[in-house]
């Protein structure tokens, strides 16, 4: 019965989000295509590019208004995905991988839509930002957690989970030294949304692998999956160690007045330079500004 429940959340799952990519196809040859302010600093996804990202957040406008209209807050939102974070871990813990990417999935919208209602609610604020921060490496902690418990008895298994959980890790504090020193980031692969849709889709078909081949091994069955934490964890490494390695370039290269002040977007910086003696003095004062990036 189980078997069933999950294979059934897959197919149902994979239906949903074909639906919604089809829809946004025709939507966009109709009225050409929109753009969304966060997925301009979101990377394009491996191989199907930012078309399915784009779809989904074309979705979440009507439901974001729908919060709104229900006087739920950002905060709210970003707490409940946490929730459904904790079921997905329960349920890939317990060998449901079809319910377990229904809710997966579900706390993944969650945390688009926190950025949408905080929008149009006008309420975007440092705060939700860094609740949304912390919410978020809880979220991924949640999901691999969840399936490492599931796969804890095979040493290989579980090495290939814990893995993909420091390349996600070590990509988002890679992106933050960026950001704090200034230095440009050229955005390189496996940031949170991509390693979410490679989590997701490869929760989703292991269900339909075991149901069409219930005769296989079980490290066969969770193949799928642990392709994707495998992509996750040699693509996710390799990336934090380049953006590490150009974060290290950076600080050695900058001077150390341009290193006290960083130079990003999310600083607006005032220079004044006087001479003073033949050198040169020179005076900043930041603003901060909100960022709701995520990594």
């Amino acid at each position: 019965m189980g078997e069933n429940l999950d294979t059934t959340a897959s197919v149902v799952l994979c239906i949903v989000l074909a639906g919604v990519l089809a829809a946004f196809c025709a939507l966009t040859l109709r009225v050409g295509v929109r753009s969304f302010e966060r997925l301009e600093r979101e990377a394009p996804l491996a191989i199907v590019g930012k078309a399915p990202m784009e779809a989904v957040y074309s979705a979440l406008q009507p439901v974001a208004r729908l919060f709104v209209w229900l006087g739920i807050s950002a905060n709210g939102v970003t707490l409940s995905s946490l929730v459904f974070a904790g079921v997905a871990a329960l349920f890939f813990a317990t060998g449901h991988f079809g319910l377990g990417a229904v809710a997966a999935c579900t706390a993944a919208l969650a945390d688009a839509v926190d950025g949408l209602v905080a929008r149009q609610t006008h309420t975007v604020s440092r705060f939700g930002q860094l609740l949304d921060t912390t919410v978020d490496r809880y979220v991924e902690a949640l999901f691999l957690g969840g399936i490492a418990i599931h796969v804890h008895a095979t040493a290989w298994m579980l090495a290939v989970v814990l893995a993909a959980l420091v390349g996600g890790f070590m990509v988002s504090y890679a992106s933050s030294m960026l950001r704090e020193l200034g230095a440009p980031d050229q955005r390189a692969p496996m940031r949170r949304a991509e390693r979410l849709t490679f989590l997701i889709a490869g929760t989703v078909l292991v269900p339909l692998v075991a149901s069409t081949a219930p005769s296989l091994e079980p490290a066969y069955q969770l193949s799928p999956l642990l392709v994707a934490l495998g992509a996750i964890a040699v693509v996710g490494n390799v990336s934090a160690a380049r953006r590490v390695l150009a974060a290290g370039r950076w600080a050695s290269e900058t001077p150390s007045y341009e290193k006290t002040w960083p130079t990003s977007p999310r600083f607006l910086i005032q220079r004044e330079s006087r001479s003073v003696g033949g050198t040169d003095e020179r005076r900043r004062s930041p603003r901060a500004r909100c960022d709701a990036d995520s990594v």
